[in-house]
């Protein structure tokens, strides 16, 4: 597997950059995380739209989805110059006054994900887990060809991803809060509670993002190796890790 950071930045992007969005890349898949400000731009430096197997969506909050719309004219033009000949698959869950602007005409179909939903992306296991949010979010588990990837989109610490637990190789989380704001907000990790997750589920490397707008970032890794072992990455656009 192939991952690759298109954004990394919470609730709105820094200058030149962008928010949540991830490219997973297995050989045989090209599968868009999250589609948030910006990321678009940062995308097609990788692949092109007809490559473009699917997108999930962990939950609806702009920063998360806001060039979605985008995208969805991005297929329209696809099957107008014939690059596309089925319309693109966007799996998120049925939240009102959101779910039905995926079905873009012929272009883009949306698909409903539950919690309990497991997909077979001719290959490429996909399964969910609700979070504690703001908004309904699904943190999510793909798993192809022996490795495992995990992404929490946005999640709260009392948020339960049991589920996933077994060993990942690569654990995508939110790191929205240093280590001394704890308890700020109930649907954000901080550093060190990122580290956590990564040890209950015993993930072979980490990789913190969704990050906040003030402090110095690389400090968040700093606070994350106190309580975790494992190998950490910071994100940062076009960063790309292979496992």
């Amino acid at each position: 597997m192939k991952l690759t950071v298109l954004g990394c930045w919470g609730a709105y992007p820094e200058a030149g950059e962008a928010t949540s969005g991830y490219l997973l890349q297995t050989g045989r898949h090209t599968v868009l995380l999250d589609c948030g400000s910006g990321i678009l731009a940062n995308l097609w430096k990788h692949v092109s739209h007809e490559q473009i197997d699917a997108v999930l969506i962990s939950h609806f909050h702009h920063d998360h989805t806001a060039d979605l719309g985008c995208l969805l004219y991005a297929s329209k033009f696809a099957f107008a110059f014939k690059k596309r000949t089925q319309p693109l698959p966007v799996y998120a869950s049925n939240q009102p006054g959101c779910f039905k602007e995926l079905t873009f005409g012929e272009y883009s179909s949306g698909i409903k994900i539950k919690s309990d939903t497991v997909l077979d992306l001719d290959g490429l296991k996909v399964s969910f887990a609700p979070t504690v949010h703001d908004a309904y979010n699904l943190a999510m588990k793909l798993e192809y060809a022996g490795k495992v990837l995990v992404y929490t989109g946005d999640l709260g610490p009392a948020s339960d991803l049991s589920r996933f637990e077994g060993g990942a190789d690569l654990l995508i989380s939110e790191s929205s809060l240093y280590a001394h704001e704890t308890g700020l907000f109930q649907g954000h990790l901080t550093s060190t509670e990122a580290a956590a997750l990564a040890r209950r589920i015993d993930a072979k490397a980490l990789l913190l993002t969704h990050f906040p707008h003030i402090g110095e970032t690389a400090k968040l890794a700093d606070e994350a190796s106190q309580y975790y072992a494992g190998k950490i990455y910071l994100a940062k656009t076009n960063l790309t890790v292979e496992f």
